[in-house]
Protein backbone atom coordinates (compact mmCIF):
# COMPACT_ATOMS: atom_id res chain seq x y z
CA UNK A 1 0.00 0.00 0.00
CA UNK A 2 3.07 2.48 0.69
CA UNK A 3 4.20 2.50 -2.72
CA UNK A 4 1.33 2.59 -4.27
CA UNK A 5 1.03 5.94 -2.58
CA UNK A 6 4.76 6.69 -2.90
CA UNK A 7 4.31 5.95 -6.69
CA UNK A 8 0.80 7.93 -6.87
CA UNK A 9 2.58 11.22 -5.41
CA UNK A 10 5.71 10.99 -7.96
CA UNK A 11 3.28 10.64 -10.66
CA UNK A 12 1.53 14.10 -9.22
CA UNK A 13 4.87 15.77 -8.33
CA UNK A 14 6.39 15.06 -12.08
CA UNK A 15 2.65 16.34 -13.51
CA UNK A 16 2.97 19.53 -12.18
CA UNK A 17 3.76 22.04 -14.03
CA UNK A 18 6.89 24.38 -12.72
CA UNK A 19 7.65 28.04 -12.03
CA UNK A 20 9.87 29.60 -14.93
CA UNK A 21 11.40 31.92 -12.26
CA UNK A 22 11.91 29.11 -9.70
CA UNK A 23 14.86 27.66 -11.37
CA UNK A 24 16.30 31.70 -12.67
CA UNK A 25 19.17 33.09 -10.50
CA UNK A 26 19.08 35.33 -7.58
CA UNK A 27 18.63 38.99 -7.41
CA UNK A 28 20.58 40.19 -4.95
CA UNK A 29 24.56 38.73 -3.54
CA UNK A 30 26.75 39.95 -0.57
CA UNK A 31 29.54 38.42 -0.21
CA UNK A 32 30.29 36.91 3.41
CA UNK A 33 32.70 39.04 4.18
CA UNK A 34 30.38 42.22 3.00
CA UNK A 35 33.55 43.24 0.30
CA UNK A 36 30.75 43.44 -2.49
CA UNK A 37 27.43 43.50 -2.70
CA UNK A 38 25.27 43.44 -5.71
CA UNK A 39 21.46 43.69 -6.82
CA UNK A 40 19.18 43.68 -9.72
CA UNK A 41 16.08 44.78 -7.63
CA UNK A 42 13.37 47.22 -7.96
CA UNK A 43 14.10 50.53 -5.82
CA UNK A 44 10.73 52.65 -5.70
CA UNK A 45 9.21 50.72 -8.95
CA UNK A 46 12.07 50.97 -10.99
CA UNK A 47 14.88 48.08 -11.71
CA UNK A 48 18.24 49.17 -10.23
CA UNK A 49 21.34 46.84 -11.68
CA UNK A 50 23.68 48.00 -8.30
CA UNK A 51 27.42 46.82 -7.04
CA UNK A 52 28.28 47.95 -3.41
CA UNK A 53 31.93 47.82 -2.13
CA UNK A 54 33.54 48.32 0.80
CA UNK A 55 36.83 49.48 -0.72
CA UNK A 56 37.40 50.42 -4.60
CA UNK A 57 38.70 47.50 -5.47
CA UNK A 58 38.71 48.49 -9.40
CA UNK A 59 37.62 52.13 -10.64
CA UNK A 60 35.74 51.03 -13.63
CA UNK A 61 33.45 48.33 -14.89
CA UNK A 62 31.71 46.41 -17.73
CA UNK A 63 27.73 45.42 -17.10
CA UNK A 64 26.11 43.12 -19.70
CA UNK A 65 22.72 42.36 -19.76
CA UNK A 66 21.76 39.18 -21.27
CA UNK A 67 17.67 39.10 -22.44
CA UNK A 68 15.51 36.55 -23.14
CA UNK A 69 16.43 36.16 -26.92
CA UNK A 70 19.78 35.35 -26.17
CA UNK A 71 21.00 38.45 -27.10
CA UNK A 72 23.43 40.35 -24.82
CA UNK A 73 24.42 44.24 -24.11
CA UNK A 74 27.47 45.77 -22.73
CA UNK A 75 27.73 48.78 -21.25
CA UNK A 76 30.94 50.31 -19.33
CA UNK A 77 30.52 52.46 -16.12
CA UNK A 78 33.03 54.35 -13.35
CA UNK A 79 32.74 53.22 -9.45
CA UNK A 80 32.11 56.20 -7.37
CA UNK A 81 32.32 56.99 -3.81
CA UNK A 82 28.92 56.48 -1.97
CA UNK A 83 30.16 58.19 1.68
CA UNK A 84 31.38 55.37 3.31
CA UNK A 85 31.47 52.82 0.85
CA UNK A 86 32.01 52.91 -3.21
CA UNK A 87 29.54 51.62 -5.76
CA UNK A 88 27.62 52.23 -8.65
CA UNK A 89 23.78 51.89 -9.46
CA UNK A 90 21.90 51.54 -13.20
CA UNK A 91 18.75 52.38 -14.36
CA UNK A 92 18.21 49.09 -16.21
CA UNK A 93 15.23 50.67 -18.37
CA UNK A 94 17.07 53.78 -19.71
CA UNK A 95 20.51 51.55 -20.33
CA UNK A 96 19.63 48.07 -22.24
CA UNK A 97 16.71 46.72 -24.23
CA UNK A 98 13.53 45.33 -23.21
CA UNK A 99 13.19 42.56 -25.32
CA UNK A 100 10.14 41.24 -23.50
CA UNK A 101 8.61 39.22 -20.99
CA UNK A 102 11.33 36.24 -19.77
CA UNK A 103 14.77 36.02 -18.08
CA UNK A 104 17.26 38.45 -18.10
CA UNK A 105 20.60 37.56 -16.83
CA UNK A 106 22.91 40.04 -15.35
CA UNK A 107 26.90 40.07 -15.03
CA UNK A 108 29.53 42.39 -14.00
CA UNK A 109 33.11 42.39 -15.05
CA UNK A 110 36.51 44.11 -14.05
CA UNK A 111 39.97 43.86 -15.93
CA UNK A 112 38.36 41.01 -18.06
CA UNK A 113 36.96 39.06 -14.62
CA UNK A 114 33.68 38.53 -13.52
CA UNK A 115 33.31 41.02 -10.09
CA UNK A 116 30.52 38.83 -7.66
CA UNK A 117 27.71 36.71 -8.49
CA UNK A 118 26.12 36.09 -11.73
CA UNK A 119 22.20 37.86 -11.03
CA UNK A 120 19.21 38.26 -12.68
CA UNK A 121 15.62 39.03 -12.68
CA UNK A 122 11.97 38.43 -14.98
CA UNK A 123 10.25 41.15 -16.82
Amino acid sequence: MRWILTLAMTVLLVAAPIDAQAHHRPTKYCSADGDICQSTQRVNGVRMLTVSLAAEFFHRYKLCVTAPDRTTTCHRYRIHSTGITFGSSIRWARNFPRKGPGAYTVVWRSGGQRVGHILGFHQ
